[in-house]
């Protein structure tokens, strides 16, 4: 997936972190819904090219292998819109391939 900077982090994230079938989409979803419910502090989500650090009020996509040293912060309601969108378009594209 190819997006112009500043989105370009999100979606080579999503496109490369968030494989279809994986199950690591769902997860995150989960993860935030565990921060709108109270929980505190961060956790570090780990990839292979990019990580995810969530706090109460951000999403933040680091990476130093992709695009080094380039780090996006979104609200954490963003992040997980955008992840729910992702999955909608997998879930859409496999439909239509079938």
């Amino acid at each position: 997936m190819k997006a112009t900077p500043p989105n370009d982090v999100l979606a080579d994230y999503l496109s490369e972190e968030l494989q279809p079938g994986s199950g690591a989409a769902e997860r995150l979803l989960a993860l935030v819904q565990e921060f709108r419910t109270g929980r505190t502090g961060t956790w570090e989500v780990p990839g292979d090219c990019y990580s995810v650090e969530l706090t109460p009020a951000r999403a933040s996509i680091r990476t130093e292998h992709a695009i080094p040293g380039r780090t996006l912060h979104l609200p954490l309601e963003d992040f997980a819109e955008a992840v729910r969108s992702w999955l909608d378009f997998v879930a859409l594209s496999r439909a239509s391939a079938s």
